[in-house]
């Protein structure tokens, strides 16, 4: 790296995060909820009129056998829900991670499967960097 690269800051960074390790987040995020669902993961590309392609995650929770109110309050304390529509628990596990600066610039699937471009603002990466 030249002498010079240290003084400019990016704009913008950006990872690749494919969908099983989306997955694996999701799990990680249910902590003590995650033995009483199964976690799907999968996406949308919405073409909206303007000609903008809008890319939206999507978690699929799906209760196992004998789902106890107890364990639908165990789940809500997550921050997920059965009951909420697969794009807004993606919203939430995607911010979870990202934080609310993020934007996914494509989808991408390939012979090792699918993953998300994902671009967040250089200042934002480095608040949510730091905020542990």
């Amino acid at each position: 790296m030249s002498q010079y690269i240290g003084r400019i800051d990016p704009e913008d960074v950006r990872f690749l995060m494919d969908l099983s390790e989306f997955k694996e987040f999701v799990t990680d995020m249910l902590g003590g909820a995650r033995g009483l669902v199964n976690v799907e993961i999968d996406y949308e590309i919405i073409e909206e009129q303007a000609g903008d392609t809008l890319i939206r995650p999507m978690v699929l929770l799906n209760e196992i056998s004998r789902f106890t109110e107890e364990d639908r309050h165990t789940l809500l304390s997550s921050g997920f829900s059965i009951d909420r529509e697969p794009y807004k628990n993606g919203d939430y596990a995607m911010e979870q991670i990202f934080g609310t600066y993020y934007t996914i610039l494509e989808a991408t699937e390939d012979e090792d499967g699918a993953f998300f471009t994902i671009e967040l603002p250089y200042h934002h990466f480095i608040i949510e960097r730091n905020k542990d």
